[in-house]
């Protein structure tokens, strides 16, 4: 959530921010809501005093029945003071981060702008995708998952399933070398973590609601989700940051927009593993943190040597609470294509102001903690390393830093 003295001090730039990112946010509404809001209870606390000037004394019949329409004026004004605040409220939460300076303007993602590629793509005469190479599709079953669960969900088997094990294991052990502290964060959070990373209200619908009415929990999305809140309501000190972590979660989408997209395979799925990091920091030191995780994404990629490419997401590209992503996306040769594998955000106070985390600096003054993320590894990355390492024999290779977590080099169909 934006500071509404910063948006008010700088209106021109969120309102080309609001154009920039293509959403529907009449910036215009919210101001005017803004100045109704302060004369509505400048009125209220007006007449408030008046009131209890006057309920001092000890009133007559007459000034008794003044008393009477003052209080009735006074719950008016309360209940426009009142309709005039909860609109306000919702524009305020549906406007998004300000772009960072660096991000480049577009409509969509054909607007995103490639930073550097690296690898070699494997030279395969007739690549195919995950789900039919040979040595794979006895182990990977969609149809059970359907029938189990329902469209987009599937069952892992043998050594598939060890390999999806093994990629996961090594990304936590990859990233806490680092100094990066794993976390088992859980996987039902309430509404308020929700809105305090920003993935609500405007996300609401990609979400899955647990026992609506009564426990009112969701499933997370990410382990973004209770990372971030794991700080909420708390005061750092500064010498104490950057606060680094990382989990290893189920996440759970609706993927309510996708109707159509990527039927094949399990590229698009309401349910998949992840390990993600993310980390609390000062703003004199966020973004030099954000270029150091995408750093480390790359070097985890580069280990798998599966060929990659960065990306700057476009303005209209970015996510809500994001002011910077940079996607990291692997080579499908079975698709032909670049898919996103993971990426980085910096979300610089958006998140900590909803979720009211700050530090305390050497003079004891307090300020919000800028928030960053970063995916490390996703199941997506288990479909490129099949696609990348598929053989002319139908078999597929596993990558050499995953050997000692599987052990053994090679899938073949049984």
């Amino acid at each position: 959530m934006l500071d509404p003295h910063f948006i008010r001090a700088q209106r021109s730039l969120v309102a080309q921010a609001i154009r920039n990112r293509h959403v529907a946010v009449d910036i215009d509404v919210f101001f005017t809501l803004d100045e109704k809001r302060a004369q509505l209870l400048q009125e209220v606390e007006k007449l408030r005093a008046e009131r209890n000037a006057r309920s001092k004394q000890k009133p007559t019949p007459a000034e008794i029945v003044g008393l009477k329409k003052m209080g009735e004026r006074i719950k008016t004004k309360e209940a426009e003071l009142s309709v005039a605040d909860e609109r306000y409220q919702q524009i305020l939460l549906a406007i998004p981060n300000v772009p960072h300076e660096s991000v480049p303007v577009g409509e969509n993602e054909t607007h995103n702008k490639a930073l550097k590629t690296w690898g070699k793509r494997p030279r395969l005469t007739a690549p195919l995708e995950h789900f039919d190479i040979p040595a794979v599709k006895p182990y990977l079953d969609v149809e059970r998952g359907a029938r189990t669960s329902g469209a987009r969900f599937y069952y892992l088997r043998g050594p598939i399933a060890q390999l999806e094990r093994a990629l996961m294991q090594y990304a936590l052990d990859f990233i806490t070398k680092t100094g990066f502290e794993l976390i088992t964060p859980p996987l039902l959070v309430r509404e308020h973590t929700l809105f305090g990373t920003g993935y609500f209200p405007n996300g609401r619908n990609e979400v899955y609601a647990v026992n609506p009415g009564e426990d009112n929990l969701f499933l997370i999305g990410t382990s973004e989700q209770p990372l971030m809140a794991f700080h909420a309501d708390e005061t750092l000190d500064e010498k104490d940051l950057p606060r680094r972590y990382t989990a290893f979660s189920s996440c759970f989408r609706r993927e309510a927009g996708s109707y159509g997209k990527d039927l094949k395979g399990i590229l698009r799925v309401h349910q998949f593993n992840k390990v993600e990091m993310v980390a609390f920091a000062t703003p004199k030191t966020s973004w030099k943190l954000l270029d150091a995780m995408v750093r480390l994404s790359e070097k985890f990629y580069q280990s798998l040597k599966l060929p990659y490419r960065l990306v700057a997401l476009c303005t209209g590209d970015l996510g809500f609470q994001s002011a910077k992503t940079i996607d990291i996306e692997g080579w499908f040769p079975g698709q032909n294509c670049y898919r996103e594998l993971g990426s980085g955000s910096n979300t610089t106070d958006f998140q900590s102001r909803r979720l009211n985390i700050k530090y305390r600096d050497k003079n004891g003054e307090k300020h919000l903690v800028h928030t960053l993320n970063n995916t490390v590894v996703a199941d997506r990355a288990l479909l490129a390393i099949l696609e990348n390492y598929q053989q002319k024999d139908g078999s597929v290779l596993v990558p050499v830093v995953l050997q000692k977590y599987t052990r053994f080099k090679k899938i073949v169909a049984p």
